[in-house]
């Protein structure tokens, strides 16, 4: 048996029979096992330092090239950290080696141990599958704007566990992984539906409304051309005729757009004399006969 091992193995014992042993006896076991795997010790310093250093450089270099093919970003994320643990788990069993501890056992132990783990965390890493699956087939990526489990923003950051969007008005959601796979995903990143509803009364010259919200809907720059704007009568309520307009936005957008148009239909009805209703009852009286 090597010199490091039987170290290794006087270190390990002490470590688990510390019933009737002094603070003391214990702190100079371990003094004395720094003192004969000083080197060692030292040497694996080295390693991991120069690993993460290699790692830091390694990953730089990757996501440099992958940002000049105009690879996704979430997969180039992915990809970079990957990278990075690779180098620092080389490193470390590298380092383990110089203490004598074969990686072979090492090894086994790792598999057998998280068989274990996956059983007792089945619902964690049900997220890190899940995002592996987010990742690789791409329904959205960082900075698309998205509606699920009804949270609506855009999306921030995306790792294997978890995605975190942030909602129009600030708020940082995050939204385990697995929540999403399996979910209706609405990816407003290309265009959203903004739908606007006015009433006016039965008096109204309906083509001449209808007219009227069409130019403040046509006059919009910020309004998509495809797919085309549609506007009219949507319904007959009991004090009011519902004209009905149907545009198209980007999402950053969707808010101001609504607010505007919105307020130039309402300038445009004032400045034509169209009239808007207002709740009204009839009320009947029915006196007696003298």
């Amino acid at each position: 048996m090597k010199k490091t091992d039987v170290s290794m193995l006087s270190l390990g014992g002490a470590l688990f029979g510390m019933q009737g042993r002094t603070a003391q006896e214990m702190a100079f076991i371990v003094m004395d096992f720094i003192s004969k795997n000083i080197y060692n010790i030292v040497g694996g310093i080295i390693i991991l330092a120069a690993a993460w250093l290699a790692a830091q450089a390694v990953g730089k270099l990757l996501h440099i090239l992958l940002v000049r093919k105009k690879a996704d970003v979430t997969i180039t994320k992915f990809l970079v950290d990957i990278l990075k643990f690779l180098i620092m788990a080389v490193a470390v069993l590298i380092t383990l080696g110089n203490f004598g501890i074969t990686i072979a056992p090492f090894i086994a132990g790792l598999g057998a141990l998280g068989f274990g783990a996956s059983v007792a965390l089945q619902g964690p890493l049900s997220n890190y599958a899940s995002g592996a699956t987010l990742i690789f087939t791409k329904p959205f990526k960082v900075g698309d704007i998205l509606e699920v489990n009804g949270e609506v923003g855009e999306v921030e950051d995306m790792t294997l566990a978890r995605t975190i969007i942030r909602a129009i008005d600030g708020t940082k959601i995050v939204i385990p992984n697995k929540k999403i796979i399996g979910e209706i995903i609405h990816n407003y990143s290309e265009c959203k539906l903004l739908e606007i509803t006015v009433g006016v009364t039965y008096e109204t010259d309906i083509d001449q409304a209808i007219k009227v919200i069409k130019n403040v809907v046509m006059s919009e720059k910020k309004i998509m051309s495809k797919p085309e704007p549609k506007v009219g009568i949507s319904t007959f309520a009991d004090s009011a005729i519902s004209i009905y307009a149907r545009l198209w936005c980007r999402q950053s957008q969707y808010w101001d757009l609504m607010f505007d148009i919105n307020r130039k239909i309402l300038d445009e009805f004032n400045n034509n004399s169209i009239t808007m209703p207002y709740p009204r009852r009839d009320v009947r009286i029915i006196g007696k006969e003298s």
